[in-house]
């Protein structure tokens, strides 16, 4: 190879790394704002549930919140760990940041009366931190979902950024908790762990997950059908049984921990769903506010009808562990919605997230696929006899194209 040719070879080469530098680039703030903006839309509308003795911020943080909420404790125990070890000069130094206006940091963030409060400020800016991160690490999680089943970046990026977007969304009614969007980033990531990394690495995402939030022991029975798809049905069960003594074994700790606390394990609302579905004016057409407009819940007739057939497009492109994986989840999940849930709260189907994200995917992939199959349709004889004489007329009249 001589010089120039090297020399071309070289400018070549860095011109497609500055590209592919861009493109990521790009992605990653399409994702992070994406991510962001969701959790501006769960955030502005409620907030951690700072009124609620039972679930919000003052009873999680202090400890006092009522069963299942208070077994949820990786946010609030990390920021109460920061908040010991925290300096006071770093305390002091966020305490001086001055915004625009004049006002002070926690000021300017938040509105509860409490982050005033000198010694909940800080942790309630680490508690807000937390549970943000989530939400953009939720969408970085549902692209590389979709990049593991090999859906092209682009449908990866829409796909990821459109998921995010929809949690507050499903989130309309009962309005989410602090940890929704870091159990969605969990579900997705344990998803791709399961189908392309050995399962050790599940180890630690199964006890954060758990910790986060005791339906993650759903979510790891659910991996099953993916492990065995590399490993085999035995090998398989004999991880998922580890990963289930981790959390479990957790589970059951926070329950011995916190059980003088009000509540129980679980609330039983299988007769509130029988009274919801005998009174077709409550699931036919509702509405609730999201991002500041009023839209159809996602728990009436017309979303969950848009949603199945979204999820009935893409099921035959499905493989097959996909499949075993929604099939298995499906069949847990609902059963409990059913029982313990209360009626139309559709984030109680979280655990579904991966299996929407999916099928979005693949039905972006068909259509997109249709639409370039039409319009790369070469024009039949006729029709190209027409275009030749068409460009002709044009030439001879000289019309400029």
């Amino acid at each position: 190879m001589t010089s120039k040719a090297a020399k071309r070879h070289g400018d070549v080469r860095k011109d497609l790394t500055e590209a592919t530098f861009a493109r990521r680039l790009v992605f990653a703030t399409l994702l992070f704002f994406a991510g962001t903006a969701a959790f501006n839309g769960f955030y502005t509308k409620i907030g951690f549930q700072d009124a609620d003795r039972n679930r919000g911020y003052e009873a999680i943080i202090n400890r006092t919140a009522a069963r299942p909420y208070i077994y949820r404790q990786l946010v609030p125990a990390t920021a109460n760990l920061i908040d010991r070890l925290a300096p006071s000069s770093l305390r002091e130094r966020l305490t001086r940041l001055r915004s625009d206006n004049g006002e002070g940091l926690y000021e300017t963030l938040f509105s509860p009366p409490i982050t005033r409060d000198s010694d909940n400020s800080f942790r309630y800016l680490v508690f807000y931190l937390m549970s943000f991160a989530g939400a953009p690490l939720a969408a970085f999680a549902f692209y590389l979902v979709c990049r593991t089943e090999g859906y092209s970046s682009e449908i990866s990026l829409i796909a990821g950024s459109l998921v995010v977007l929809v949690i507050p969304y499903i989130q309309i009614r009962g309005g989410g908790n602090y940890e929704d969007f870091l159990e969605a980033a969990f579900i997705a990531l344990a998803f791709v762990l399961a189908r392309r990394a050995q399962w050790v690495w599940i180890v630690p995402l199964a006890f954060c997950g758990t910790l986060n939030k005791e339906s993650f022991i759903i979510v790891l029975l659910a991996l099953w059908p993916l492990l065995r798809d590399r490993t085999g049905a035995l090998r398989a069960l004999l991880q998922v049984f580890t990963l289930e003594f981790i959390a479990v074994g957790l589970y059951v700790f926070e329950r011995m921990r916190f059980e003088r606390n009000p509540g129980g394990t679980v609330q039983y609302h299988l007769g509130d769903q029988i009274a919801f579905f005998s009174c077709p004016s409550l699931w036919l057409l509702k509405f609730g506010k999201v991002y500041g407009i009023f839209l159809p819940e996602l728990g009436t007739l017309g979303p969950a009808l848009l949603v199945f057939w979204i999820v009935r497009e893409a099921w035959g492109g499905f493989s097959l562990p996909i499949r075993r994986y929604a099939a298995l989840t499906a069949a847990m999940t609902f059963p409990l919605f059913f029982l313990f849930c209360n009626p139309a709260e559709t984030r109680d189907l979280s655990l579904l997230y991966v299996v929407l994200l999916l099928s979005i995917a693949a039905t972006l992939v068909r259509f997109s696929s249709s639409q370039a199959a039409v319009v790369l349709d070469p024009p039949g004889p006729t029709e190209r006899t027409e275009l030749d004489l068409s460009e002709a007329a044009r030439l001879e009249s000289g019309v400029p194209r």
